[in-house]
């Protein structure tokens, strides 16, 4: 590879923040993201929504959990819209802020509402762990109202089917596709001779990472955690991939995980951000970054190549960061065994929760956030971030113009047979017991504290045989 001719500046971005101001803000902000500005891309009207009335009627107020994304623009108007709906059927409502289903405290807030019969009455998130839930009796069976959907806006996608459609049944709405993915900075790859598009193994792109890496002037190749969040549970797990490990066997009762491929992959990420050799092109401070704070150091202009959902670059896009427009999008990269994808975009689905007393109101909700109006609106606030979770919809100039939302479709359509953690077996809640955990990341951890790679690899696959035999299957 050649080396990026050193500059004093990054390319594209004369940065006013520190290096340093940065990656501390990084590391603990949480969802602390307001103070990334919003630069002038203008706020959307919310009257021009067209809104349908309802006749249904809501018992007290009707309760709304949103999950909130790095994108506030996006986290607003869906608020304003869940708002400006009940008042126009002259419901209370109360749009409360929560993170993820995956994290503790919000399962724990939907279990005790179900079992107290105060349940909140809808849920959005993108659940990969979407049995064990419906298993703890959260979700609601929503097969008629998705079926709706879906005569109304062309079928869905297959990454939508393998989460949501389980048991005969479909448990969440699909409301938008979410692209997630590899982010890199052509501006930055280019002046070295570098065509990150042509990169498809991760040893091509760590070490394209490694090139472009200057310290000196504030330019790290590499963004990417392996401390506990969910970002580093996408990338171990999709380094497992990359590498051809399987969790389980075709039929599913067996764990597959203790195998030379598992082995390699954890030494590969240990060797990663273990060794002085890749040292250089990773920042300071990376191991401590939760959740958001590669999408903070990537918008700040430090970064050239990241991993993430695509809220990072529908925040760039709308904010008018000044290298917006040198930002692509990179599926995953292919398993080494057979050149296959492993790439498998799924989304948010809009979750009515079992024992609302609400139901008929929020089905006109979930009507009316699936509407054609409101999926544009998405669409334009969230470029490439959130894009159609119906077939009709890959047809608008909204994403046809945009190249990196049209990429998004291949990832999203081209490669059925790969189901992420389950393949290349059946949905469980076994796997996704698993899927919703950092099992992944703790691995990652004990390689880098010294533990053999292939020691770690058994004591968890053994972890795994017990959950299995937990929910009576073999195991091994």
């Amino acid at each position: 590879m050649r080396k990026l001719q050193r500059s004093t500046r990054v390319p594209g971005f004369q940065s006013k923040v520190s290096r340093r101001g940065v990656i501390q803000g990084a590391a603990g902000v949480g969802l602390g993201i307001a103070g990334l500005s919003h630069m002038g891309a203008g706020a959307f009207a919310q009257d021009e929504i067209p809104r349908e009335p309802s006749s249904a009627t809501v018992d007290g107020k009707l309760q709304v959990l949103q999950k909130i994304d790095f994108h506030p623009d996006h986290n607003q108007f869906i608020k304003d819209e869940i708002t400006a709906y009940a008042e126009l059927n002259g419901w209370q409502v109360e749009v409360s802020e929560v993170g993820s289903l995956n994290a503790g405290e919000v399962a724990q807030r939907l279990v005790a509402g179900v079992q107290a019969g105060n349940a909140p009455d809808l849920y959005f998130d993108n659940i990969p762990a979407m049995r064990q839930y419906q298993d703890l009796g959260i979700l609601q069976d929503v097969t008629d109202l998705t079926n709706e959907m879906i005569a109304a806006y062309g079928d869905t996608t297959p990454g939508m089917k393998t989460n949501g459609n389980f048991n005969d049944a479909w448990w969440g709405v699909p409301w938008f596709t979410r692209v997630d993915g590899w982010w890199s900075r052509r501006d930055v790859f280019e002046p070295a001779g570098i065509d990150m598009s042509t990169l498809t193994t991760m040893d091509e792109r760590r070490q394209a990472a490694l090139d472009v890496s200057d310290p000196a002037n504030n330019m790290f190749g590499w963004g990417v955690t392996v401390n506990r969040s969910t970002d580093a549970r996408s990338l171990v797990q999709n380094t497992l991939f990359h590498f051809g490990s399987t969790l389980q066997d075709e039929s599913g009762e067996i764990v597959t995980f203790n195998s030379p491929e598992s082995v390699a992959a954890l030494e590969w990420l240990a060797e990663t951000y273990g060794s002085e050799e890749w040292a250089p092109m990773l920042p300071t401070g990376v191991m401590a970054w939760t959740d958001t704070g590669n999408n903070e150091a990537f918008l700040a202009g430090i970064l050239a190549l990241t991993q993430n959902a695509g809220t990072m670059y529908a925040k760039a896009v709308f904010d008018e960061v000044p290298f917006a427009d040198q930002i692509d999008y990179l599926p995953n990269a292919l398993r080494l065994s057979d050149g296959q994808s492993t790439d498998m975009l799924g989304g948010v689905m809009l979750h009515p929760i079992a024992g609302s007393k609400n139901q008929e109101a929020t089905y006109d909700l979930v009507r009316h956030l699936c509407s054609e109006a409101v999926q544009k609106r998405i669409w334009t606030i969230s470029r490439a971030y959130a894009v159609p979770a119906y077939l009709n919809g890959w047809e608008d100039p909204i994403i046809t113009e945009n190249a990196n939302a049209s990429r998004a479709k291949a990832a999203t359509y081209d490669n059925e047979t790969f189901t992420g953690l389950r393949w290349p077996g059946p949905p469980s809640v076994a796997i996704d017991s698993v899927a919703g955990g950092f099992d992944q990341v703790d691995m990652v951890a004990e390689v880098l504290q010294g533990r053999p790679a292939a020691e770690v690899v058994e004591d968890y696959h053994n972890r795994w045989v017990q959950i299995w035999q937990d929910y009576g299957l073999p195991g091994e």
